[in-house]
């Protein structure tokens, strides 16, 4: 009985103790935009950081964050900055290094979350008085064709 205490105990001193360094792109490679081809010029990379402070307390009855996420918004805010009509290349970074116990649920816990926003700041050289055709306005009506005849009446 004894042997298979000791085994369990030491089972669970090797388990416990994990640690994780953890990088990656939140955005994803997969999230492409398209874009409306116009001329512009570059104005320079913006750059927005933060940090999210996750936080548990024993058994986990108390479970609180925080800080923020960065978003689309906060980018814009920068790039507002230097005049900028738009941003592209957006890229958002997270970065995390914390240790990950087998009784973290019993002590409680903390993970910190650091993002890193960049984009680069853009100003359209080639802006015009009115309504883009390509991003606002109705729809034009489609053309008529004989393709699908009118059922008769």
């Amino acid at each position: 009985m004894k042997k298979l205490f000791f085994m369990i105990l030491v089972a669970f001193a090797l388990v416990s103790c994990t640690t994780t360094n953890y990088t990656a792109n939140v955005a994803g490679v997969s999230d492409n935009v398209t874009l409306v081809v116009k001329d512009f010029i570059t104005l320079g990379i913006v750059t927005v950081q933060s940090t999210e402070i996750h936080h548990s307390s024993p058994f986990g009855f108390v479970k609180n964050v925080r800080g923020a996420k960065i978003i689309y918004a906060d980018l814009m805010q920068e790039a507002a900055k230097l005049e900028a009509d738009d941003i592209i290349n957006v890229r958002i970074d997270m970065n995390s290094d914390y240790r990950r116990g087998a009784f973290d649920w019993l002590t409680g816990w903390v993970r910190t979350f650091n993002y890193t926003g960049t984009a680069l700041a853009i100003k359209y050289t080639d802006v015009h008085a009115g309504v883009d055709p390509h991003l606002g306005g109705l729809p034009k009506e489609p053309e008529k064709t004989k393709a699908i005849p009118k059922k008769p009446k």
